[in-house]
């Protein structure tokens, strides 16, 4: 199992949870569905004190040297220097002969978070998918923002869907979070049968790791300095979804350069 991991700036504020819902499903499976050899499962409703807290479930058949399993778990963490925010799910499905083997889960969570002031937040992440696998993140904006018929786009929206072939795939990002309100949105899902090598083993794994940094920090580094100024100089103009557009309004100008001078340092 891989671990969900979990330099601040001083801030008023940071995100508050406001309401959150979702749901896990668990099954595996050895022998036939209508006569099995084993069959366990489990469903679970969830709020925003489970998520918060964070869920993991689990369905286990194992008889060996055969066994189908199935795990998922989510969660976000929110702490003085930023949030985390995960969702993984996995299961293995081994048979034989006399019993066939299944696994199964899936996973959804919904948060709704505010903040009362502009954030700017470094974000670490990893995705995994393997076997027949799917899981994807998103976050955005909500809200009348610009009236009811423009929406505000996500600031991440990050999947992957895979088959047999493994994607594992990482980086980081340095995005802008005005004040307001703010979903995150996670799903994964994943099969596991023994009729294929390739589609014994499922995997469906995100976690995304956000640090608050100053507003003026260009690159994220924790540090607001030389390098910060000059990345404000080179995109200077018209830049759309630029790091260095501070404010996000579409044009790298004064208002990033004096941003970049006031937080000098920090």
């Amino acid at each position: 199992m891989l671990p969900a991991m979990l330099l601040s700036v001083v801030l008023n504020a940071g995100l508050e949870e406001i309401s959150g819902y979702g749901s896990s499903y668990v099954i595996s499976i050895l022998g036939s569905s209508s006569d099995p050899v084993c069959l366990e499962s489990n469903s679970l409703e969830l709020g925003l004190d489970d998520l918060t807290a964070g869920i993991d479930d689990e369905a286990l058949c194992i008889l060996n040297p055969i066994g189908a399993t199935s795990f998922a778990e989510t969660g976000i963490e929110l702490g003085d220097d930023g949030f985390t925010a995960r969702v993984n799910g996995w299961g293995q499905a081994i048979g034989d002969e006399k019993a066939s083997a299944f696994s199964r889960h899936d996973l959804y969570a919904s948060v709704e978070l505010q903040t009362a002031e502009d954030l700017r937040v470094h974000v670490s992440w990893f995705v995994l998918a393997a076997g027949l696998g799917t899981v994807n993140i998103q976050v955005n904006r909500i809200g009348d923002i610009g009236g009811p018929q423009d929406p505000s786009p996500p600031i991440i929206d990050r999947g992957a869907s895979s088959y047999i072939d493994p994607i594992n795939m990482n980086g980081w990002d340095v995005l802008y979070m005005p004040a307001g309100r703010w979903r995150v949105f996670m799903y994964s899902t994943h099969q596991a049968m023994d009729t294929d090598p390739g589609f014994m083993n499922g995997f469906a794994r995100t976690t995304h790791i956000a640090t608050y940094v100053a507003l003026g920090d260009v690159d994220g580094s924790g540090t607001v300095d030389i390098s910060d100024l000059l990345n404000v100089i080179e995109l200077w103009g018209p830049c759309d979804q630029c790091q260095a557009d501070l404010d996000a309004d579409g044009v790298v100008g004064v208002l990033d350069l004096l941003q970049v001078v006031a937080d000098w340092g920090g």
